[in-house]
């Protein structure tokens, strides 16, 4: 609650100052009189099952207005940067990124504020922003649509090193939420390894880190899921290997290869509040274990040229809803083309084929996604 009223009062103070101080209002500029960069987006998405039914649950065939995004940056000065999006989905309008970070000396680099924690490689990227029309089972499942995101901040180590780089990130959040009823309570802390590195000929550039959260003082259980052996217990660690590799063989702008690849593991803990322990309780379970739940995606992605591009992604995970036993894994094939008409911008569409083993047969689904942005938006990551 702190952290919200921090966030909200920076808000209020930054529009006195735009207010009071003239020079800052005039062409855009922001508190250092340095443009004022905004942007508007909106992405918009319909699932079609081919065969006539319920995909998993997941989408009905009818058109889906995912979100609205506004986005404001700017920088406070040559060593603040500060970035700011409020968003329109699920009918809810909310604060979803409300940071400043600062670059500090001896190649250090700090963060503060509201952010999708730097966790893994997808979790860091707006969903619309995806490399495919619809989350990896595995992100959706265990970060979930909006992915972690929390209150705090995290302080960026850089070794001194031209190539390849290499980074440690350490965080800590007040919480963090996400939209299907599990929330990380407690003290949640982050550390993330990663490294960047490039060919002489640049080429070929490689992205790969690995990632674990958890948590200190109160955890609560996982509410809103009675029907899962996780709703008895609470997160107890994440952790993830994550890797990116891009081939760009020259000439033509935008043309080359992209793979990329994600693996989380969570382990559950039983909640000793929920009295699972205790025989005269309704909600006794005999020798409980919630188990784990781990899986991974790998897609590849090849650029045409400026306009076109097409994929592929291979999904296999852990059932993650409504099963009581472990090791239940699906299965899914997606196959992809997209047309961008700008950078942020563009036109896709997905077929995927899903093997569940909660259904009696493989599923099938059409997917098409519109993402469009008017004005500025920020750089996109590796």
């Amino acid at each position: 609650m702190k952290t919200k009223r921090f966030i909200n009062a920076a808000l209020c103070l930054s529009a006195v100052l735009l207010i009071l101080n003239p020079s800052t209002a005039k062409a855009g500029a922001g508190l250092s009189g340095s443009p004022l960069n905004i942007g508007a987006g909106i992405d918009m998405f319909m699932g079609i099952p081919v065969n006539d039914r319920h995909f998993s649950g997941r989408y009905d065939t009818e058109f889906e207005l995912r979100a609205i995004e506004l986005n404001i940056g700017a920088p406070v000065d040559p060593f603040f940067d500060a970035l700011v999006t409020i968003s329109y989905h699920e009918e809810e309008i909310e604060l979803e990124e409300g940071w400043v970070s600062a670059t500090l000396p001896l190649n250090l680099k700090l963060q503060v504020g509201r952010e999708f924690i730097p966790f893994g490689y997808l979790n860091r990227i707006h969903e619309h922003d995806f490399p495919q029309a619809d989350q990896p089972y595995v992100i959706e499942g265990l970060t979930t649509d909006h992915g972690f995101i929390g209150d705090g901040g995290h302080i960026e180590i850089m070794a001194p090193f031209f190539n390849p780089t290499l980074s440690l990130i350490l965080g800590a959040y007040q919480n963090i939420g996400h939209s299907v009823g599990r929330r990380i309570k407690g003290t949640p802390v982050l550390a993330r390894l990663q490294s960047y590195a490039q060919s002489p000929s640049g080429k070929h550039e490689f992205l790969y880190g690995a990632s674990y959260l958890t948590s200190f003082g109160e955890r609560n259980r996982l509410e809103g899921r009675n029907s899962d052996r996780r709703a008895l217990g609470h997160s107890n660690q994440v952790a993830g290997l994550d890797f990116k590799y891009k081939f760009s063989p020259g000439g033509q702008t935008y043309r080359g290869l992209t793979v990329g690849a994600e693996y989380l593991y969570v382990d559950y803990e039983p909640n000793q509040a929920h009295n699972i322990y205790n025989p005269d309780s309704a909600a006794y379970v005999q020798d409980f274990d919630p188990g784990t739940d781990q899986g991974f995606y790998l897609f590849t992605h090849w650029n045409f040229n400026r306009f076109w591009g097409a994929g592929y992604r291979f999904d296999y995970t852990d059932v993650l809803f409504g099963s009581q036993v472990e090791n239940e894994k699906l299965t899914a094939h997606s196959v992809y083309g997209e047309w961008r008409a700008t950078e942020f911008s563009r036109i896709r569409l997905q077929y995927q084929h899903l093997i569940d083993p909660r259904e009696d047969a493989p599923e099938n689904l059409l997917m098409l996604q519109g993402t469009f942005f008017i004005g500025w938006h920020p750089p996109h990551r590796f």
